[in-house]
Formats: structure tokens, sequence, C-alpha cells
């Protein structure tokens, strides 16, 4: 082999080293990752399979759909907004936790942090999207996946109990930047609440979350398969 074939060689073998890399679940994807299959026969669900395959694009060609929305921006902007809104509303005073932890390929950041419990801060968009009846914060949880993100919290942590608390706060009309964030379009009335609708009205919380060894060993279970398919899609990524 001569000098340049093996340089080659060698930097394909490096690289084909970057890429082996285990997979990193995001709390906020252990939905993703928990979804079942429709044939019980099947490992993994396509939806579970499609985003493990969207992580690998990501890891190999650095090729990610990153979704901004002016909901989601809003949550950006006003999350410390809306944990003083909880403060008040619960006599609190939690502060932003800025705490990562991982273990198990798992990776998270609760919002609130305490001795006994974590919460999830959820920021609603307007009041059309704040859930006002405790109904609606279950079904909304479960759509989102906000439950399967507090079990990641919980396992990391060695916490027992979870909340995810919905937040209505008044959307400013600009980002700090000074981009729009409002229209002239937009429904004010939907969008300011300050002096107008009662601070306990604008606060919605779940019901308590409980930690559960049983599914906690599931969500590990499930990590070594997900990781094994996320294996061989690195591998084809580098091999095509």
């Amino acid at each position: 082999m001569n000098t340049k074939d093996r340089s080659i060689t060698v930097e394909k073998e490096t690289a084909q080293n970057n890429y082996s890399k285990p997979l990193k679940v995001h709390a906020d994807e252990c939905h993703k990752l928990m979804t079942n299959p429709r044939n019980k026969g099947d490992e993994l669900s396509e939806t579970t399979k499609s985003w493990l395959r969207e992580k690998a694009v990501d890891e190999v060609l650095g090729l990610r759909n990153i979704v901004i929305t002016k909901p989601i921006l809003k949550g950006i902007v006003c999350e410390h907004n809306s944990i003083d809104l909880y403060n008040k509303v619960m006599r609190s005073d939690y502060k932003k936790n800025d705490v990562t932890k991982e273990r198990y390929g798992f990776r998270g950041t609760p919002d609130l942090l305490g001795s006994d419990c974590i919460i999830e801060i959820k920021t609603s968009w307007d009041a059309t999207t704040f859930p006002f009846f405790q109904d609606e914060v279950s079904k909304v949880i479960k759509k989102g996946g906000y439950d399967w993100q507090c079990r990641v919290y919980m396992m990391l942590f060695d916490i027992n109990k979870a909340f995810v608390s919905y937040c209505l706060v008044d959307t400013p009309t600009e980002k700090p930047n000074g981009e729009q964030l409002l229209n002239e379009w937009d429904n004010f009335i939907l969008h300011r609440f300050d002096g107008v609708v009662d601070a306990q009205k604008r606060v919605s919380t779940s019901d308590v979350i409980e930690r559960d060894a049983s599914i906690e060993q599931q969500m590990r279970e499930q990590y070594v398969v997900a990781n094994r398919y996320y294996q061989n899609y690195l591998d084809e990524l580098y091999k095509k």
C-alpha cells in the first residue's frame, strides 16, 4: 500500500471512529424513542426509526431540520416571566435550573429543580392554546410527550415526582433583537393578560407524575435497541 492509499485508509478509519458515537437521547426526544410500533413483532416504530435516521444525518453530515416557530420563540423569550408567574401563584421561590445530567444515554436539564420534585414549565402562545381545564392539561401533556420528558429528568436526578406547569404570560411585540413577534393582524386581546386575568387562572399544573422503576427499565432497554439501529444508520452513511 502506497503512502497516499495508507493516508486515505487512516482518514476513513478515523472518520468511522468519530461517527460511531453512542446515541444521545435528550429528554424532550424520549417520546420519539418510546413510540409503540404498529406491529407487535417490530422492535421499533417507524416514527422512532425515522427520528434515528434524522439524528444520524445530523451527526454525519451536519444536516438538521430546525423548526423555529413563534410559539417556540415566545417560550424561550418569556421563560423567566413564566417562572415568575409560577412562583407568584404557588408562593414558591424557584430559580431557573442550569444543571444538566447524562445517564444511560439520556440527557436532560429540568426547568425547575426542587429537593423532592421537578417542575417543567411550558409557556403558552396565547389564550387559545392555554389549557385552562385539568382534562386539557392531561391531553396536551400526552400529545407533546412531556410525561416522558419528566421521566427522563426523574431518572437522571433521582427524584420521585414531577409536574408540568403551563403558564400564560403576555406576549412581547418584539424579540430582544427587535424582530417582530406579534404582527398587526394578531389579536392582542389573546396575548395581553396582566391586570386583566387573575394570575392564578393563568397557571395550570398537571397531576403528579410518579417515578416508576419498571418504566425506566423499559426506557433503558428501548435505548439499547435504538442505539443498535442508530449505529447501523451511521455506518451506512459512512460507507455510502
